[in-house]
């Protein structure tokens, strides 16, 4: 059995909440309540982060109603890991995570299709129809600790398949599913009066030998930012930066220091911090960028992956005229010509921008 690296985010690059609204499709967080929203520095959950980049995790908050909205490309079946950690139970049941074909009214109610995982105040775990609200299954009793740690792993297959929640490796929960829905939507909320903070969120398809035993292992997200100039730098500086490099190595977008085209077919290419030891095994490699278009007419942007001379590129984002910023993000499982990625291919990567 494979599992394909389909997106990854250790939140690193985000420093507040209205950068995270502003991810764009396919994968996208929605703050529903972003006033009762913010980035903590947090310790642990299996964060690692980038070379000069303050540690963050997503902290979805203390209310009922907070949560993250992710709308995904339906595949099928969902792999997701990430790292949990919840400061306190709730006071009584509330929802952890939802699977629907359409969004849920409030992130943290019951949606009118697929399932939701909950969790009540004695640390059990139940995953639940929405639409019937029956529960298919209930977990042993504390299951699940506050002020604990986790890596936690979540496989959904929509079509009359099964659901599992595990932490750490070991299952808590899993149920077959008698429903057939169009996955698109996944909610995670925050519960009660705890904090619920997440960090180095993975997303994987998979070669469909795949079991409702199927689990994500722990993953860290490293993050590397640009910090040279790479093989073409054919898009203009604006704000003082001295190289093009210099105008994209934060962690958020600047409106003040950035590179910007008027042209098609103008490439830039930044090379980037290396990682910080030798992993044995890289799922893949997600490139992020910020982007506004800010004439009339219609532009495209393309993300590249480029090792020694040869690159991988995505297909095209269209962007509209607008002040909003976005993040547009694609991921190569591969290295550039269709090999695995190494610690030597990663080191030597450079990520593109073209204007298209």
């Amino acid at each position: 059995m494979a599992l394909s690296l389909e997106w990854a985010c250790g939140f690193e690059q985000f420093a507040a909440i209205s950068d995270l609204n502003q991810i764009a499709e396919p994968w996208t967080a929605q703050g529903f309540f972003p006033q009762f929203m913010t980035i903590s520095t947090t310790t642990g959950v299996r964060s690692l982060q980038g070379n000069g980049v303050t540690p963050k995790a997503l902290n979805l908050g203390s209310y009922l109603s907070s949560g993250v909205l992710w709308t995904v490309p339906n595949i099928g079946t969902r792999y997701l890991g990430m790292g949990w950690y919840i400061s306190l139970l709730p006071s009584a049941e509330a929802t952890l995570l939802q699977f629907t074909a359409t969004p849920p009214s409030v992130l943290s109610s019951a949606g009118t299709d697929g399932f939701r995982i909950t969790l009540d105040n004695t640390g059990t775990i139940r995953i639940r129809q929405n639409s019937t609200n029956a529960v298919l299954v209930t977990s042993s009793a504390y299951a699940v600790s506050s002020n604990t740690q986790y890596w936690l792993s979540v496989s959904c297959n929509p079509n009359s398949g099964w659901v599992t929640f595990a932490l750490n490796g070991t299952i808590i929960a899993t149920a077959t599913i008698g429903i057939n829905f169009a996955l698109q939507y996944i909610t995670i909320a925050g519960v009660g009066n705890g904090n619920l903070v997440i960090d180095d969120l993975v997303s994987y398809s998979t070669d469909g030998s795949d079991t409702a035993s199927t689990l994500v292992p722990p993953r860290s997200v490293w993050t590397s930012l640009p910090n040279a100039v790479g093989d073409q730098t054919q898009w203009s500086r604006v704000g003082g930066a001295v190289a093009n490099w210099a105008s994209v190595d934060g962690q958020a977008y600047q409106t003040t220091t950035y590179n910007t085209t008027n042209q098609t077919g103008t490439l830039d290419y930044y090379n980037t911090t290396d990682l910080p030891g030798a992993p044995t095994v890289i799922d893949g490699v997600v490139v992020t960028a910020c982007a506004r278009k800010e004439d009339s007419g219609a532009r495209d942007l393309k993300l590249h992956a480029r090792v020694n001379g040869v690159d991988d590129v995505s297909s095209p984002f269209t962007l509209t005229t607008g002040a909003a910023f976005w993040y547009l993000s694609a991921t190569f499982t591969q290295a550039p010509g269709s090999v695995a990625w190494t610690p030597s291919a990663i080191n030597l990567c450079q990520l593109g921008l073209e204007s298209a």
